[in-house]
């Protein structure tokens, strides 16, 4: 059976149809449409019907999406940049449209997923997935399900606090500066370049070109980072931690994190090894392959 998928961004809308084994046979993407409730959900349902006359009758929908959501109900309390769609079950909306079964997901968890189902999770049993996008989104797995919490609020690792305590403020929050957009801000400030003259690829350039400045920033963001993923493993010890995201593609990344991962584990007083940390097999297309899974497990 062939399945709907959606991606949906801050930045684009992206669709695709899927078999039911997570194999590609059409992908699209359009500019997001943000503020306009009955033009952005016209956009998804349009795309549907679209892809229908082309594949014959589609089984389902599957759709990830930032925000805090109900995913039994299918219930967005947020949806990120969409703000046209807060307060509103998207699941229920699209099914009564389409005639279809609906399911929804969040952008971070869809990714853990994908992961668990065709990635670097396919073998444990318990993880936990870092994506390092504009801020910090994220999942915890335990015996393979995504643990979600009693205000659907579990992964949200933008909101941990770090710093001094006695300066409770929002540059504490983990994904105020620990998300990419905080790194090409470091590196625009020690660069003494204007911000918006740099974004995370160019940044890397410099690091990859052996820059001392902007490596010097690069080790001390792969250390905050690291000291992070400690915490996550002192309080979770689980099977394998995962880093995504559009810069987890870039070698030195996970090779710079594991060697301040290293550091902390040398301080530690009782011989506690460094947890195995990977970074995710999918990138581009993760959330809509993750959003599949999840449909999948709910739809059987």
């Amino acid at each position: 059976m062939n399945y709907f998928a959606v991606d949906i961004g801050g930045t684009f809308e992206k669709f695709a149809v899927i078999t039911s084994e997570g194999d590609f046979l059409a992908k699209d993407k359009i500019p997001s449409i943000i503020n306009d409730r009955q033009r952005f959900l016209d956009s998804i349902e349009d795309q549907f019907h679209a892809y229908e006359k082309i594949y014959g009758k589609l089984a389902g929908i599957a759709i990830s999406m930032a925000g805090v959501l109900d995913v039994e109900k299918g219930y967005a309390y947020n949806a990120g940049a969409i703000l046209s769609v807060r307060e509103m079950n998207i699941a229920e909306y699209f099914s009564e449209r389409c005639k279809v079964p609906v399911t929804i997901e969040n952008d971070a968890k869809a990714a853990a997923q994908a992961e668990l189902w065709k990635g670097n999770l396919s073998d444990v049993s318990s993880g936990v997935v870092i994506v390092l996008g504009t801020a910090i989104g994220g999942a915890v797995i335990v015996d393979r399900k995504i643990v979600r919490g009693k205000h659907f609020f579990a992964g949200e690792f933008s909101y941990v606090m770090r710093g001094d305590h006695r300066n409770a403020d929002i540059s504490n929050m983990w994904g105020y500066n620990g998300g990419t957009l905080g790194l090409v801000k470091m590196t625009a400030e020690k660069k003494n370049i204007p911000e918006e003259e740099l974004d995370g690829f160019k940044v890397f350039e410099l690091v990859n070109s052996g820059d001392e400045e902007a490596m010097d920033i690069f080790r001390d963001y792969c250390a905050g980072l690291a000291y992070r993923i400690w915490n996550l493993h002192a309080v979770l010890d689980p099977d394998r931690i995962l880093i995504g995201g559009g810069i987890s593609a870039q070698p030195i990344l996970l090779e710079t994190v594991r060697e301040e991962l290293d550091k902390v584990a040398a301080i530690q007083p009782n011989d506690q090894k460094a947890p195995e940390v990977m970074t995710c097999r999918f990138f581009n297309d993760s959330n809509m392959i993750g959003a599949l899974y999840a449909h999948l497990l709910r739809n059987p």
